[in-house]
Parts: structure tokens; C-alpha cells; sequence
């Protein structure tokens, strides 16, 4: 790793009545597009891979989306498909695994997306993507900083409803879930600084269950102001992290996992391994 931008961009988010993501937000990225393009001249680089996740191949305007910023940026951007999306998350994060754990369940938690893999002596067995994220959820919620017992019900519900496609994921109790996403990674900040822990030197960071349930009724009971000011959380972050934890604690549940552990590894880890590796294999010379 040489360089690690980021920028926040919730796509998706507004749509017309025809399921478009509006201009507003697709011209949005093109600066952000520009910038990284600029990071990546700036350190001498050849090739640049970008890819789209769920807010851009959820919206009806996929075409129009992707030659816009293709024309503006000379950027062509991937979209991937949820099958795609679990697979490079699981190759981010398997190389950071612990040598014991050969088993386990993988959830990418998105703005738009849900991500949930299942994997078995180091290999993906079985994974789905599920239409429901932090930002859409939120929404789904009208926006607002107040969920009620029945708000949060609803959600866990829904999930619930989701789930019952892939029984699969309920027929592998007491393994770790390993979690990637900036609001897991967010919990796990919260967590350290709650038991005044300095940044951990490995990856991952252990979390029991029952600390993410305490996480998600806390949460959802607290305003806006009141998660930003108890638990040091960016606004940007802090509106979106209820729907995120629920999410999370209704799969804790659901698979009945012994632990989670939050990953610092994503799906850009695992994107990157993905070519790197076949462009080594493809450059080596043949007998």
C-alpha cells in the first residue's frame, strides 16, 4: 500500500419515480473520480481499476451512470454483481486471518448492500448478497434519527425475511463472523476506546455478541447529537450506524456465531490480490 484515499458519496440514496439515480449524485462522483485519478498519476501508475457496488447496479440508469463518468474521466467503471462483491471481500480478508480460524461466516455490511459468505479450510463455499444496507435501511426508516421498538422490529423482520431464501445461513452455529464495512470497523473503534484499549496490532478485532446487541439498543435510543458526542462518531457516520448495527445483530443472531471479528481488510484488499495475482501468474514464463 503506498497511498489510501477516502470519500464519503451515499449513491443511491435519491431516486426518481422511475428507480433513476438522479444527475445530482452521479455528476457528484466526477470530482472525486478526477482526484483519485490524480493521486494515481501522481504515483506513476499504469493501470487503474475502478468498480461500482450496489447503489449503482440497484439503479435503473446503469448505462446512463457509467458513460457519464467514463466520458468525463476516461475512467471505465466495473460494476459487480453481489456474488462478486463477497468473493473479493472474502479474498480481502482471508489473508488476515488467524492460522485457526479455517471456518467461519464473512458479512460486508454496505450502504446499499448486505454481503454474506460462508467459508470452509480457507475456501468460499457459499455466499449471497442481500438488498439492504446502512443507507437504505436508514431511509426506509424516513431518515430520521428516532427509531422506535417498532421501527426496529420492522427492520429485523425484514432481514429475517431475507434470510429465510438462504437457510444455509443458519446451519453453521458457534463459528466466527467476520465483519467488514466502515460501520463495523466503527463499532470496533468504539469498543477500544470504551475499554481504553490503544489500537490493536492485529487484524482482527474480537467482539462477543453480546457487546453488539448492548451497541444496538444503545444507539437506537440516542439522537443524532447524543451518538456523536458519547461515542466520538463523524455525523456522516453517526445517522447511519443504527440501521447498520441492527443489521448486524439480527445476523449475530440468526447464525448464532460465537464472536465477531472486525476485519480492517475489505473488498478493495481483495480486488486488488485478484489481479495482482493473475497478472503475476499470466506474466510467468511456460515450459
Amino acid at each position: 500500500m503506498i497511498h489510501k484515499a477516502k470519500e464519503t458519496v451515499r449513491l443511491g440514496v435519491r431516486r426518481d419515480e422511475n428507480g433513476n439515480m438522479i444527475e445530482e449524485d452521479i455528476r457528484t462522483v466526477i470530482p472525486i473520480l478526477q482526484k483519485f485519478k490524480h493521486i494515481c498519476a501522481t504515483n506513476h501508475t499504469h493501470q487503474i481499476r475502478a468498480v461500482a457496488t450496489a447503489a449503482v447496479r440497484q439503479s435503473a440508469n446503469t448505462e446512463e451512470i457509467m458513460k457519464c463518468w467514463e466520458s468525463n474521466t476516461d475512467i471505465k467503471v466495473q460494476i459487480l454483481s453481489g456474488e462478486e462483491e463477497a468473493y473479493f471481500g472474502f479474498l480481502g480478508v482471508m489473508r488476515s486471518m488467524p492460522a485457526h480460524v479455517t471456518e467461519g461466516f464473512i458479512v460486508d455490511i454496505g450502504g446499499g448492500s448486505t454481503e454474506i459468505s460462508y467459508f470452509k479450510n480457507n475456501q468460499l463455499i457459499q455466499s449471497t448478497s442481500l438488498p439492504c444496507g446502512a443507507v437504505n435501511m436508514t431511509m426506509q426508516n424516513g431518515g430520521t434519527d428516532h427509531w422506535s421498538e417498532q421501527s426496529t422490529a420492522q427492520l429485523e423482520q425484514s432481514i429475517q425475511q431475507q434470510l429465510a431464501e438462504y437457510p444455509w445461513t443458519a446451519m453453521h452455529p458457534d463459528l466466527p463472523l467476520i465483519g467488514l464495512g466502515g460501520g463495523i470497523r466503527a463499532l470496533a473503534r468504539m469498543e477500544r476506546e470504551r475499554k481504553r484499549q490503544s489500537k490493536p496490532a492485529s487484524d482482527p478485532y474480537r467482539i462477543d455478541p453480546d457487546t453488539i446487541f448492548f451497541y444496538a439498543e444503545a444507539l437506537a435510543t440516542l439522537s443524532l447529537e447524543e451518538r456523536v458526542n458519547r461515542f466520538d462518531l463523524g455525523k456522516d457516520r453517526a445517522d447511519i450506524i443504527v440501521a447498520g448495527t441492527l443489521i448486524l445483530r439480527t445476523l449475530l443472531k440468526h447464525m448464532k456465531c460465537s464472536a465477531l471479528l472486525a476485519s480492517w481488510r475489505g473488498l478493495s484488499d481483495g480486488f486488488s490480490h485478484h489481479f495482482f495475482t493473475a497478472e503475476s501468474a499470466s506474466s510467468r514464463p511456460t515450459s
